[in-house]
């Protein structure tokens, strides 16, 4: 008869734990997924409809999109020369100081940790003046096929 009444209890005991487990497993779950997303940062470093001179980002005339990512750098006292994109791009500056050329004798400065958007159609040349490499990520959105940036050997 104690036999009965210990495996009734255990049986009851488990049933119990089972159903508080079946109850609260969700919102330890949860828990735990708040945890991680709390764990993780994000932080908005552009959100534009323009360029960094102001021009409309269009991208009704690409065909067939192509995503490009560079990674850049530019040593202490080089240039990248003259060019420009026909496609948008946008820009984040890891290291340095770049300072960006843009025709019609406009300027802009880009420090560590600047986020922008590229001239369109536009020639520009970025410069290293500093001492230490300028390092950035660049991604295109461009057409598949086609060039992301046209050189020139001269400012028009």
């Amino acid at each position: 008869m104690k036999k009965q009444l210990r495996i009734k209890w255990k049986y009851l005991a488990l049933v119990a734990f089972t159903i508080i487990v079946l109850t609260y497993l969700p919102s330890w779950a949860k828990d735990a997924e708040l945890v991680y997303k709390q764990a993780v940062k994000v932080q908005q470093l552009l959100k534009t409809t323009t360029t960094s001179i102001g021009q409309p980002i269009d991208y009704s005339k690409i065909k067939q999109s192509e995503v490009t990512a560079l990674k850049v750098e530019i040593p202490p006292g080089k240039e990248t020369g003259w060019h420009k994109h026909p496609f948008p791009g946008y820009g984040h500056i890891l290291q340095g100081v770049l300072t960006l050329e843009i025709e019609g004798d406009r300027k802009l400065i880009l420090e560590s940790g600047s986020t922008f958007v590229e001239v369109v159609n536009t020639l520009h040349n970025g410069k290293n003046l500093g001492k230490e490499p300028v390092n950035l990520i660049v991604f295109f959105t461009g057409e598949a096929g086609e060039a992301i940036t046209i050189p020139t050997n001269k400012k028009e």
